[in-house]
């Protein structure tokens, strides 16, 4: 459950279309938005949605959502952001029609890892674990069995953004629901 009433939460970017309602975030992206820095493609784009809260210390993050992906890179998910040069968005990017577990990790300039899922699944779980000076990102689609898709160095910090991120870098927008959000201190 979305626990945007319980913590202090802000957007960046906010579409223009959302709701939140008994625990359930409902949206519809924006066109032509997208978080990306310079790698490959040479330009910077900051105008994805991200709603988020601060958060300290060591972390872990759950979010469960669905979406109706329709256009190419069509992308939702967690996010992690230092500042404008160092982030990390990770979940759901849709590529030739099939969804892929995505990982984009960004210090300076922005990686990319995926990993195609041949179902197009009905649900899917991202999860972040916040070590002082890593981010280990996982992915289910039942919410039990989590695989590992990416381990990252990501630079230690005092306070860091964290929440759900979503864009629409060449389509018109597309629809998506956030069912659980969860955020569990550890250590």
């Amino acid at each position: 459950m979305l626990t945007i009433k319980r913590r202090d939460f802000n957007w960046m970017n906010p579409p223009k279309q959302w709701s939140e309602e008994k625990g359930i975030l409902s949206l519809m992206t924006d066109a032509e938005t997208d978080f990306w820095r310079k790698t490959h493609y040479g330009f910077i784009k900051n105008s994805g949605h991200f709603l988020h809260t601060d958060q300290t210390g060591d972390f872990e993050l759950l979010v469960q959502f669905t979406g109706n992906y329709t256009a190419l890179y069509d992308q939702a998910g967690l996010m992690i952001l230092l500042d404008d040069e160092n982030w990390i968005k990770a979940g759901i990017e849709y590529v030739d029609g099939i969804q892929n577990a995505s990982a984009v990790v960004t210090r300076d300039g922005s990686d990319w890892s995926v990993v195609a899922l041949n179902d197009s699944p009905s649900a899917f779980y991202i999860k972040a674990i916040r070590g002082n000076d890593y981010v280990e990102i996982s992915y289910s689609l039942d919410g039990k069995d989590f695989q590992l898709l990416r381990q990252a160095y990501f630079p230690p910090a005092p306070s860091l953004r964290i929440g759900f991120m979503a864009a629409s870098p060449k389509g018109k927008g597309f629809e998506l629901v956030v069912n659980d959000f969860k955020i569990s201190e550890t250590k």
